[in-house]
């Protein structure tokens, strides 16, 4: 009797180190991921750079939050791959810094899908945009570079205003 409870304690005593062996290599799961392939579309990609660092405003104040510029904030314009790969030098299409009021202007662009990152003082934020002729031309873009909570309110935001 004793040897067959042995063996349904080492079944079990393995079958635990299986599983936390699984828990500890398996990628961290983040409970706020945006969708792959959503592109923004705009006609034309210029506006301004709006968020607060987490801690300077509470994020349910969304209105307050988009009224504060963010400053200086880098933004460059890469052409779209899947999967992304952000670095390469020869896929930067286009780099403009936002000035004190956060405005910012690319300019003329080419219609196409392009991936667009924001560096701000507390961090970098990407969306996937298209540009394309639309019936209404894109007035503006206001961009919230503002962190995020873990369940996905808060910043992160591209709204398009058209004319």
């Amino acid at each position: 009797m004793y040897p067959q409870r042995m063996r349904i304690n080492v079944r079990s005593a393995i079958g635990t180190s299986i599983m936390a062996g699984l828990l500890l290599i398996a990628p961290a799961a983040y409970p706020c991921s945006w969708a792959i392939g959503y592109f923004h579309q705009v006609t034309s990609l210029h506006g301004n750079v709006v968020g607060v660092k987490s801690g300077d405003f509470r994020h349910p104040f969304r209105s307050l939050r988009q009224q504060v510029a963010v400053e200086h904030a880098k933004l460059k314009l890469w052409a779209y791959r899947y999967p992304q790969r952000i670095g390469f030098q020869d896929r930067l299409v286009k780099e403009v810094e936002a000035d004190s009021l956060g405005n910012f202007d690319f300019g003329a662009l080419t219609p196409g899908h392009y991936t667009l990152t924001i560096a701000s003082p507390w961090g970098e934020d990407r969306f996937d945009v298209e540009i394309v002729q639309l019936r209404k031309p894109t007035a503006s873009v206001t961009i919230d570079v503002s962190p995020n909570y873990p369940d996905c309110t808060g910043g992160h935001e591209f709204l398009s205003v058209s004319e």
